[in-house]
């Protein structure tokens, strides 16, 4: 199966190299590969450098800049693919600063979730990141709407959840200064926090 899996993955990125799938993510699917995680998302995902902030191959980064809870669904098959044991999954971002509604991204969010449950891959689900007040106004209040709305979600399917937002932001500016360097993206010292936030699931 593993076998199968990898020359899959293979055709795979010759074919749809835009949909996020790695070189490097194939060569780790070859037979006697360990245990991995894929951690999914958009940029804010995508930007981190977790081959640096944890063992070599125990995690493969999945996610793409500029991707929306529409991208990760119509592309799932892809991470399915890699046979991970547990998916980290933040998306949300984009689809709220394009403008759609909160209920629509819960639905595709929490389709991506059943995807991957479906698959027997567990799932870790994390909050979507606030962006800053200054920058994106009142996203600010989208995201806590669809963070409260995922959380009840991960609660009633006994889903493990994880939120970043209490360490990062506050009420009043929504993502702090100090965790960003444009108002969306996060910044090294972020990064260390989330990956030191990780550290007891992974």
């Amino acid at each position: 199966m593993l076998a199968k899996s990898f020359y899959a993955c293979l055709f795979s990125v010759f074919l749809l190299s835009a949909m996020g799938l790695s070189s490097q993510a194939c060569a780790q699917l070859k037979p006697g590969f360990t245990p991995k995680i894929v951690m999914l998302g958009d940029s804010i995902t995508a930007w981190g450098d977790w081959h640096l902030l944890f063992p070599p191959g125990r995690v493969i980064n999945k996610g793409v800049a500029g991707y929306t809870t529409y991208n990760i669904l119509s592309e799932i098959h892809t991470t399915i693919a890699l046979r991970p044991n547990s998916v980290f999954l933040m998306i949300g971002i984009n689809d709220l600063l394009r403008g759609a509604t909160v209920e629509q991204t819960f639905k595709q969010y929490t389709s991506i979730v059943d995807e991957l449950q479906k698959n027997k891959i567990t799932v870790v689900m994390q909050a979507t990141v606030e962006c800053s007040r200054p920058q994106c106004g009142s996203t600010v209040e989208a995201v806590r709407s669809l963070n409260q709305k995922l959380q009840a979600f991960a609660l009633a399917r006994n889903i493990q959840w994880l939120d970043l937002n209490p360490g990062l932001t506050s009420d009043a500016q929504g993502l702090l200064p100090k965790y960003t360097w444009d108002g969306l993206h996060l910044s090294k010292a972020a990064y260390l926090y989330w990956a030191e936030r990780l550290k007891g699931l992974i």
